[in-house]
């Protein structure tokens, strides 16, 4: 698993993959700020998460908010080629809960990703613009919403802290049922997810960007808090063989492993709500490479999702791995 992105991120260092660095802003998992945004003639709602994976000109963000209705999830992807395009009822991409899109655009300004969405609303076009900006320092993101319609016009501003670097959520806002289920519970216990367990790497549900995947791998994790490790076993792919042990330490402390060709990879680790965060840090060829992992499992504890960014003088990679408990 670890070891994996390490791979990853030498393969970055060696080749220098174009064309990433722009877009790398935005991926990673982001909670929306209320009391930093400005919500308009618009109900604020409740409490949100984003997870946003970016790949080249591929986008996608998986939204899931929780308020007074329940818990609500929905995906908004799109390919950022400016080109717009009319949806049929039966493209996935078109459904936003409970709305429906008849058509939509997707481009990049700078690092901002434009995304114009319309939808039919009794029988008038309503379009939504809304512009995805990063921030300079990776650590907030703002989304900024113009609607247009026959009947009216609005504005929002929304400010998103990077996950592992905002608050806890404010009072009041519970986790979702699925998620309070799979976080301990109790004073001595961890704050996340027990992720032990066997997990093979589900290469359709994958997405690895410019580097091409293993041909398969699983991964043994034993989490006794907050000692954790992972066994990877991979097969195949841009390196060939591999096995490889990352010990971690979710306590904060900075442990070491021993990466590509031995070389050692000081990593510290906490949680962050039910997600693990992982920065870990390497040097392949007297080049310096940042590496950030997110874990997070399913409600129903079968998938464990890991998203990664990793940054090198020589440009940067992103990959959403999907893992299948066997």
């Amino acid at each position: 698993m670890h070891g994996k992105i390490v791979v990853a991120a030498m393969a970055v260092a060696a080749f220098a993959l174009p064309g990433l660095a722009q877009t790398s802003g935005l991926n990673g998992t982001w909670k929306l700020n209320a009391s930093k945004s400005n919500f308009g003639q618009f109900p604020a709602g409740g409490d949100e998460t984003d997870v946003i994976t970016v790949s080249g000109n591929d986008f996608k963000q998986q939204v899931t908010t929780t308020g007074q209705n329940g818990t609500q999830t929905y995906t908004r992807s799109c390919t950022a080629d400016g080109k717009e395009v009319a949806l049929t009822p039966d493209d996935p991409r078109g459904h936003l809960g409970r709305i429906t899109l008849s058509k939509l655009q997707c481009a990049w300004d700078g690092k901002a990703l434009v995304f114009t969405e319309t939808a039919n609303m009794r029988g008038a076009d309503l379009t939504d613009r809304l512009t995805f900006t990063p921030s300079a320092d990776g650590k907030t993101m703002t989304m900024t919403s113009h609607i247009t319609s026959a009947t009216m016009n609005g504005d929002r501003t929304l400010v998103y802290d990077a996950a592992d670097a905002s608050a806890a959520a404010p009072a009041g806002m519970a986790p979702t049922a699925g998620a309070a289920a799979m976080i301990h519970t109790g004073g001595g216990d961890p704050p996340g997810p027990n992720l032990s367990g066997t997990w093979t790497l589900n290469i359709s549900k994958s997405n690895f960007g410019q580097i091409p995947p293993p041909a398969s791998q699983t991964d043994t994790i034993e989490d006794n808090e907050p000692a954790v490790k992972i066994a990877e076993d991979q097969k195949g792919g841009m390196m060939g063989d591999m096995n490889m042990t990352t010990t971690l330490s979710t306590d904060g402390q900075e442990t070491t492993s021993a990466g590509m060709g031995g070389s050692p990879v000081k990593s510290t680790a906490h949680w962050d709500g039910s997600t693990l965060v992982v920065n870990s840090k390497a040097s392949f060829q007297g080049a310096d490479v940042t590496i950030k992992d997110s874990y997070s499992l399913s409600a129903d504890g079968k998938t464990l999702t890991e998203v990664t960014h990793v940054e090198s003088s020589m440009g940067n990679f992103d990959s959403t791995s999907v893992y299948d408990k066997k």
